[in-house]
């Protein structure tokens, strides 16, 4: 908007609401972007330090409640290709990253299957692939996509219990573009949850944000939570789990993960 819309637009409010409302309004903004600003500085020494603080387990945003009125009315005819780079991106992805780390056979579980396009890969390779999500729309428009697979199971959650997913009874996780959206406080809760269903030697390949590999502040765009690969880490260690790796791109450094910095965090229980 440019400068004089910009005074024709607050004339017109002066006129409607007065001046004293016009500045108290203006006072709130700017008091709630200060906020924001400190919160961010808050959130970011945390993550650098990997500590999991006031800071993150305070962040009020990105709850299991908000996740499911999100992605049931979500528009899914594109069945989540629409966060797909491009193909050479996603079969990069399946090559590099997806197939190297899932073996085929035994148990797969995913969190967050949205429109299907990483549970189609899993499916034929997996002997069960159980399918976790907090929203029944996504798991409903995977069951249609699957029709004819008899070893999926649909798995509806209240928040971040694998609620019915047996102790020591997974072979392998696999979450793609959930765990950006998801609370820290719940990002850990999955993480107790993983740590228990894991079976010794089982492996889990989770994408999350990763503000910290590029100096970013928690983003304010996009609907994200804040972390960090290095706070990512302590949660899982401190539910004894071993980091493998950290993925920050593929296709020898052709593909990036997102555009606000993230990683994919390798994880495995001890065998």
């Amino acid at each position: 908007m440019s400068a004089p819309s910009r005074l024709a637009a607050l004339g017109r409010r002066v006129r409607r609401f007065g001046p004293r409302y016009v500045a108290a309004e203006l006072a709130l903004r700017t008091t709630r972007s200060a906020g924001e600003r400190l919160e961010d500085a808050l959130l970011e020494i945390e993550g650098a330090r990997g500590v999991f603080g006031p800071a993150h387990q305070g962040w009020r945003d990105n709850s299991a409640a908000e996740n499911r009125r999100r992605w049931d009315r979500w528009d899914w005819s594109r069945l989540g290709e629409e966060w797909t780079a491009s193909e050479p991106w996603k079969q990069a992805m399946v090559d590099e990253v997806l197939l190297p780390t899932i073996a085929p056979g035994g148990t797969v579980l995913e969190i967050g299957p949205g429109g299907g396009r990483w549970s189609v890969v899993l499916q034929p390779r997996a002997d069960r692939l159980i399918l976790v999500d907090v929203a029944q729309r996504p798991l409903d428009l995977v069951a249609e996509r699957l029709t004819e697979a008899d070893n999926v199971d649909y798995v509806l959650t209240s928040g971040s219990a694998l609620a019915g997913v047996g102790d020591a009874s997974v072979d392998a996780v696999w979450s793609f573009d959930v765990f950006v959206h998801v609370a820290p406080v719940d990002q850990a809760g999955y993480l107790d949850e993983i740590a228990r269903v894991l079976r010794p030697g089982g492996v889990a390949a989770i994408h999350h944000a990763d503000g910290r590999n590029r100096g970013l502040a928690p983003s304010r765009q996009g609907w994200r939570a804040p972390m960090t690969a290095a706070l990512f880490a302590t949660l899982a260690r401190e539910r004894g789990l071993d980091v493998e790796r950290v993925i920050r791109s593929f296709g020898d450094g052709q593909h990036a993960l997102g555009g606000f910095g993230d990683a994919i965090t390798v994880l495995r229980r001890p065998g």
